[in-house]
């Protein structure tokens, strides 16, 4: 899972543009390149976001958060608590975009990203966009 869930990455490289938020914490979200996906931590803010640094995939992000955070959605995040109490959040990062993801204290959390090939909803908005 990319540099670890704590751990700052000092050797991150951006290679299709770079995200719109700045944090003090970046962690690779894949070994693969150069992690393709980011998240983005600024500490001060208590903020996060992902920056999908690929032109081929869409990221789609779940994260779980233990029940004792104290969390709200930013953007086009969803978040839902669960009957354990535990929340989860969760969004779709797409090409070179930045989408933030959560605010406020975060206590433990489990993050699951998976690459997907471009759905035909993002081919779609992209194509009206040309037009």
């Amino acid at each position: 899972m990319g540099c670890g869930a704590s751990s700052e990455c000092s050797n991150v490289t951006y290679v299709n543009g770079k995200p719109t938020f700045a944090g003090d914490e970046i962690t690779k979200g894949f070994e693969k390149d150069n992690g393709l996906l980011f998240r983005i931590v600024n500490r001060k803010k208590k903020q996060w976001a992902y920056y999908n640094d690929t032109t081929q995939y869409e990221m789609h992000v779940m994260v779980t958060f233990n029940e004792d955070c104290d969390i709200k959605a930013l953007g086009k995040t969803k978040l839902e608590q669960q009957e354990n109490g535990e929340w989860v959040a969760s969004v779709v990062v797409y090409p070179c975009e930045t989408e933030m993801f959560i605010e406020g204290r975060v206590n433990g959390f489990k993050s699951k990203m998976d690459a997907l090939p471009l759905s035909e909803e993002y081919r779609q908005r992209q194509a009206e966009k040309e037009k």
